[in-house]
Parts: C-alpha cells; structure tokens; sequence
C-alpha cells in the first residue's frame, strides 16, 4: 500500500512540475484559441449583416424596377447595389433584372454591357452561366451570332443546356446555317422540361427550321 501511495505521490510530482514548466503556455494556447473562435463568430456575424443588408438594398432597386420608376430612380439603386454588393451574388442578379428591362426597351447594347460588367460570380458558376446566356441572346439581337456561339460554349450546367441550345440555334439560323439551326432546336425541344413556358415559342422555331416536332411533343402544346 505504502508503495502504491508513492507511486502516487511521484506521478502528482510529475504532473505538478509539467505544469509549472508548461501551464503558461498552455493557459496562453487556450486563450489563443479562445480568440480565433471569438474572431471567427465576429466574422460570420457580420457577413450576415453584410448579406443582410445588401439583400434589402437589392430589393429597393427591384422594387423599383418593377414599379417601373424613371430611368434616373432606377439608375440610382442599381448603383447602390454595386457599391454594396461585392463578394456577393447580388450584382449578379442586379444586372440581369437590368438587362431585362434594357432589352423591353429595345437596348440590347446596354443590356450586354450590364451583363459584360459583373464577370465571373465567385462560388456561383450556375450564375455566372446564366449571365453568359443572357448575353449571347442580347448578342444574337445585336446581330453578332459568332460571339453568341462563342459565350455558349462556356454553358456546361445541364439545367442550361436546353436554353443554351435555342440560342444557338437562333444563331445558328441568324448566320444562314439551316441544318445546325434545326439541330440546335430539336436537341432543345428534346432537354426542355414538358412544363417550359416557352415549349411553343421553341417547337415554332423547330418548324420553320424545316424540322418536324414529334407527335408525342405536338401533343404535350
């Protein structure tokens, strides 16, 4: 018993010294740590903030859009959004609802430079695609199909490629390329999912094309 309880006493010893020798540092890691996570919830709490903020600044601008407010009004909010929302998806979103409204007014070369300035959408790559498409429809208006080929070909999300495929037949048709235009068109009608909102729009396109739309697809109109 006696040896046991010296053994204990050495082994108290042991773990007393470790910590003389070593408790500062210890007590210096912990707070270390301490710290990063303090730092790291200070952080996220104000990306919230940040998001938070330019989501409702992005909502005024749309609601102003849709409101139909005057160009003066519009340019106004649009402009807020870009100085508050880099980093963000929000400029992204800013400058399709923009060219939209551009394209209504029979301006497709603003349209395509609202889009042409918001690049890549950093961790949004089904974003970015989109914005490519919108511009290489405003492209196909501006009659320049070349380059609206050219911004298809970086479409690879398979929830675009119906989309993608109507534009490029529009261009392919726009460059006098009948049988890549018919093509394009019965490869989108083909993808289109049956509730599109623009399945007729695309089987008309197919038709006059020259091609022929599927029973099965005629039946779905």
């Amino acid at each position: 018993m006696a040896s046991d309880d010296q053994e204990a006493y050495e082994q108290g010893e042991q773990l007393r010294q470790w910590l003389r020798t070593n408790g500062m540092s210890m007590v210096g890691g912990i707070a270390i740590g301490l710290a990063v996570i303090a730092g790291w919830q200070w952080w996220q709490r104000k990306q919230t903030q940040h998001l938070e903020n330019v989501a409702m600044t992005y909502a005024a601008f749309a609601a102003a859009a849709d409101a139909g407010a005057d160009a003066k009004s519009i340019d106004a909010s649009l402009s807020k959004v870009h100085a508050e929302s880099a980093g963000t998806p929000y400029a992204a979103l800013a400058a399709l609802r923009m060219a939209s409204i551009q394209v209504g007014h029979n301006d497709a070369k603003a349209a395509l430079a609202s889009l042409d300035g918001v690049g890549k959408v950093a961790k949004d790559p089904a974003l970015t695609e989109l914005v490519q498409l919108r511009a290489a429809r405003a492209l196909v208006i501006l009659d320049r199909p070349k380059e609206a080929l050219q911004r298809l070909d970086a479409v690879k999300d398979d929830a675009w490629i119906p989309v993608a495929d109507e534009i490029r037949g529009d261009a392919q048709s726009a460059l006098g390329n009948v049988d890549a235009a018919r093509a394009a068109y019965a490869s989108a009608l083909a993808k289109l999912p049956d509730d599109a909102p623009g399945r007729n729009l695309l089987m008309m396109k197919l038709t006059e094309a020259g091609g022929v739309v599927p029973p099965s697809e005629a039946k779905k109109a």
